[in-house]
């Protein structure tokens, strides 16, 4: 490949070359996977510099061969095993990408990377889930979320956001949190059958809570035991769903957080 040419990107990573925008100088991708976003970039003539980040070393070797085969060298992409931020020095970057991981993970890295976070002059975000942690994150930091996009692939939503560094801690509605201050205010089409979508399965996620707390009750009732109390041999079967008040694996109370999707989606759609 030449310089000038177009890499073919799948939906979700050409989003987020958009919001990347031009004229980088140098821009660091954490978690490259092969590295196609920031060879595009290269390519297409709008950033000077890539610096490909990862946790383990196989990607970064498939990304220094897709490079190479492009006709770049170690001068214009370079790898780097990292996890996270860590390898990255404040200023380093001026446009630091993070995109195909969790949101409870991203913000791990982004709070253990803050410094170098807040030397850019843009993030690029892409959560696979729970955005809405990370948008607590970046509002309590102070960075300006300045775009949202959204797109489908594979019949899977997602969100990119594209983040500026800001002065002062500022606080997002619900409804913000869960579906982004810009996309609400744009109100395109996916975003709505997105929002309809999370709507639609936070209400059957409460019913499925509902259900088994009914069938909790009902079980406890016919075997003489009060209702919340535990058995001695633990065998009371809660099935379908999972209890209210029960923490999830991630931390969460499934009906507190499924009834704040829905509130939030129906504020949205109204």
């Amino acid at each position: 490949m030449r310089s000038g040419q177009v890499v073919k990107l799948s939906e979700r990573l050409r989003t987020v070359a958009d919001l990347a925008g031009d004229n980088i100088s140098s821009l660091a991708d954490v978690g490259c996977d092969h590295g196609w976003l920031g060879i595009s970039l290269l390519l297409e003539e709008r950033a000077t510099h890539v610096i490909g980040m990862d946790l383990r070393e196989g990607p970064l070797s498939h990304a220094r061969e897709n490079a190479l085969g492009s006709g770049l060298g170690s001068d214009r992409f370079e790898t780097r095993l990292s996890d996270g931020l860590d390898r990255l020095a404040p200023g380093e970057a001026d446009v630091i990408v993070m995109a195909g991981m969790g949101g409870v993970l991203m913000c791990g890295l982004l709070t253990r990377g803050i410094e170098v976070a807040r030397a850019a002059k843009r993030l690029v975000l892409s959560p696979q889930s729970h955005i809405e942690e990370v948008r607590a994150l970046l509002a309590a930091e102070g960075f300006v979320i300045t775009d949202e996009r959204m797109c489908r692939e594979s019949g899977k939503y997602y969100t990119v956001m594209q983040v500026n560094p800001g002065s002062a801690a500022y606080a997002l509605k619900d409804e913000e949190l869960f579906f982004g201050p810009v996309l609400i205010k744009k109100r395109e089409p996916l975003f709505l059958e997105y929002v309809a979508g999370m709507r639609d399965k936070a209400k059957k996620r409460l019913s499925e809570i509902a259900g088994g707390n009914e069938e909790r009750k009902g079980l406890t009732k016919d075997a003489g035991i009060k209702p919340g109390a535990a058995r001695e041999d633990g065998n009371i079967s809660v099935a379908p769903g999972i209890k209210s008040g029960t923490a999830h694996e991630d931390g969460y109370d499934p009906e507190v957080y499924f009834g704040r999707i829905l509130a939030s989606a129906n504020k949205v759609l109204q």
